[in-house]
C-alpha cells in the first residue's frame, strides 16, 4: 500500500485544551511538517489546511446532497493523470480532521457508501459558522501566520495571499480554494473526514487493502 504517511493523533489529544504556548509549538511543528510534505504550497493552501481543522465540514450542513453529487462527479471526471499519484490520508493542522484521497473509492478500497457515511457523520455536532466564529478564527489565523514566518520554505505568494485572506475574513467569510500551483503540482482529490470517524470507519478498509 503506497500513500503519504498518516500522522496518527489520538482524538483525546485534539479535545484537550492546550495552553497558548503548547498550541503555538504544536502548530509550528505541524506547519513545518506540512511544508516539508508540500513545499510548493502557496499561503492560501496552508491557510486551507488550517481552517479545515477549525471548521471541518460545516459547508455540508446547508446542502449535503450537492456535496455527495459533486463527489460522484469528481470521481467520474477528474483528469486520468491525477489517479496515478500515491494514495494518501493526511491530517489537518491539529489532527481534528483527515484529508482522505477519494482515489480510495475509485480503486474500490473504500465503498462509495462508506465514504459518504463518513462525510455525513463528520458533521455531527457542528454548528453553522457565525460572525463571532469568523472573528475568533481571524485572530487565530493571525497568530499562525506569524509562526509561518519562521517556517522554511516560506509558502509561496505570501504577501499577495495574505491580502486576499485578510479581505475575505473582513467580509465575514473564511473559505478558499487551493491555488492553481498546488493543484498542478500535487494533483490531489480528497474529502476531509473527522479523525475519529476516519479511524473507525475508513481505516479498517485501508489497512486491509493490497494497495
Amino acid at each position: 500500500m503506497r500513500h503519504i504517511p498518516y500522522i496518527c493523533i489520538s482524538v483525546a489529544m485534539t479535545l484537550v485544551a492546550l495552553s497558548s504556548s503548547r498550541a503555538q509549538e504544536a502548530g509550528r511543528e505541524r506547519l513545518q511538517a506540512y511544508m516539508d510534505t508540500y513545499p510548493q504550497s502557496q499561503l492560501r493552501d496552508v491557510y486551507k489546511y488550517c481552517f479545515q481543522d477549525r471548521f471541518g465540514l460545516e459547508h455540508l450542513l446547508s446542502d449535503s446532497m450537492s456535496a455527495v453529487r459533486y463527489l460522484e462527479y469528481e470521481l467520474q471526471n477528474a483528469d486520468t493523470a491525477d489517479w496515478h499519484y500515491p494514495l494518501f490520508h493526511y491530517p489537518t493542522l491539529y489532527g481534528n480532521y483527515v484529508r482522505v484521497d477519494i482515489n480510495y473509492v475509485r480503486k474500490g478500497i473504500v465503498p462509495m457508501g462508506v465514504m459518504v457515511s463518513a462525510m455525513l457523520r463528520s458533521t455531527d455536532g457542528i454548528e453553522p459558522v457565525g460572525e463571532e466564529d469568523v472573528e475568533a478564527w481571524r485572530k487565530e489565523w493571525g497568530n499562525l501566520r506569524e509562526v509561518l514566518l519562521d517556517i522554511r520554505p516560506l509558502p509561496c505568494n505570501f504577501v499577495e495571499d495574505s491580502e486576499v485572506i485578510d479581505a475575505l475574513l473582513a467580509s465575514g467569510k473564511y473559505a478558499v480554494h487551493h491555488s492553481a500551483q498546488f493543484n498542478k503540482t500535487y494533483h490531489q482529490h480528497y474529502r476531509i473526514v473527522r479523525s475519529d470517524v476516519f479511524e473507525h470507519l475508513l481505516m479498517p478498509y485501508i489497512v486491509n487493502s493490497e494497495w
